[in-house]
């Protein structure tokens, strides 16, 4: 985990890190070291940077940190205003939104172990399942 934190504060380009503490020695007579070693660690992705333009734009004189901040507080704001519109349209809007994001998580549930169980060649899976 600690090697995780370090990755994320150096340069990708820099050699890694030698650790400092002794290497653990497991079951096999082989240390943890050695069997990291063999394991290639994978490349740090960067994030895409999906800010709309206009909010680009807009704090586009901002440090990156202060500029995630205001983001995140619009888009706060976007989500208690879409909570109080599903409230001021009432109870039988609410049922229906409540009832499309059961089924759709049924429907993921369900393909996921359609997919589990593929390899079983069950028929009738989905329909019995729904």
């Amino acid at each position: 985990m600690n090697e995780l934190r370090l990755r994320a504060v150096r340069d990708p380009d820099a050699p890694p890190v030698e650790k400092e503490s002794e290497p653990e020695v497991k079951a096999d007579g082989e240390t943890a070291s050695d069997s990291e070693n063999r394991v290639e660690a994978a490349p740090l992705v960067t994030p895409a940077d999906d800010t709309p333009e206009v909010l680009n734009r807009a704090l586009s004189n901002l440090s990156s940190r202060w500029k995630n901040w205001w983001v995140r507080g619009i888009l706060t704001l976007a989500m208690i205003a879409f909570f109080f519109i599903i409230i001021y349209l009432g109870p039988m809007v609410l049922m229906i939104i409540v009832m499309c994001v059961q089924i759709k998580c049924f429907q993921e549930i369900i393909t996921i172990g359609y997919n589990v169980y593929h390899s079983y060649e069950l028929p009738w899976f989905r329909t019995l399942s729904w």
